[in-house]
């Protein structure tokens, strides 16, 4: 059962035209691939907890405006037409109009290949115009769920009449824009592992005026202690080189020892770096981490 969430909220967008909608009607555009957004909010979760992710795809819309194809007239509807008498009027205009598809696409992973989940028939209906996609489109709800592993795409569909920015010569292609904006929700449940650390190690470092890595970066560290045995004082930091050793230290004075308990139960994972300023100090190490 779940001990804590996590939840995250983002958007994207994407504006597409004449210069670069070629590219996505052979290379389909990746709105969202969920997998970097579940990472971006797991990267700092502590390892002594596991997470289950849920991504959430809270709306969708499509603002086109396309005025190189020739305008198509709205549907005449009646309150007294059924829902097939409606289907039939539209699709009688989608006809006997110029028009192109704005492909919905997904797949699992990079590796698969891209399947249709829905293919809206876009025409120019003399202003710009809303779509949402969410509903109808991908769903009869107002979210949609995807999986860990998923990505939502999008590409173009030519029923004859060419894409966007492909409409007449004469025309106006150079206006033609479809503008995509999403909302998504990324939710951690976090479930705490009771359980010990099932590695220790403790090492002896000696540290001169050089910069001298004391421990390598352990994102799975769950303790560390570190004492200074010498009769100098140890300055010590944080980060892939030894700089921080030098422009951001901590300063341990001989016989200190510094550990989780006494500076706010805070445990390094980063790469760990020490050096003196003259002579030679030696170092004790211990660290616990989680397999």
């Amino acid at each position: 059962m779940a001990e804590n969430r996590l939840s995250e909220t983002d958007t994207f967008s994407f504006e597409i035209n004449q210069s670069n909608v070629s590219d996505y009607a052979s290379n389909p555009l990746t709105l969202w691939n969920i997998s970097d957004a579940i990472t971006a909010i797991s990267a700092h979760i502590d390892p002594r907890w596991l997470w289950r992710a849920n991504a959430f795809l809270e709306s969708l819309t499509a603002s086109v405006w396309c005025p190189s194809f020739t305008r198509s007239p709205y549907p005449e509807f009646y309150p007294e037409d059924s829902a097939a008498e409606r289907a039939a009027k539209l699709m009688k205009l989608e006809s006997n109009h110029p028009k192109f598809g704005l492909q919905l696409l997904r797949r699992k992973g990079s590796s698969n290949p891209w399947v249709e989940a829905a293919c809206p028939v876009i025409q120019n209906r003399g202003r710009r115009f809303y779509v949402p996609l969410i509903n109808p489109y991908l769903t009869a709800n107002e979210v949609k769920i995807f999986g860990v592993d998923d990505q939502l795409g999008l590409s173009f569909k030519d029923y004859g009449n060419g894409i966007l920015g492909g409409g007449s010569i004469g025309s106006n292609r150079g206006y033609d824009t479809i503008y995509i904006e999403g909302e998504y929700r990324v939710e951690l449940d976090l479930i705490l592992m009771a359980k010990r650390p099932a590695n220790t190690l403790m090492n002896t470092i000696t540290v001169g005026p050089n910069p001298i890595l004391i421990a390598p970066a352990n994102p799975n560290r769950a303790y560390f202690e570190i004492q200074n045995q010498g009769e100098t004082q140890l300055l010590w930091g944080l980060g892939a080189s030894g700089n921080n050793a030098t422009t951001h230290p901590f300063r341990m004075p001989p016989g200190q020892i510094y550990y989780p308990g006494n500076v706010s139960g805070f445990i390094p994972t980063d790469a760990i770096w020490g050096k003196v300023v003259e002579g030679s100090t030696t170092v004790l190490i211990m660290e616990s981490y989680y397999t």
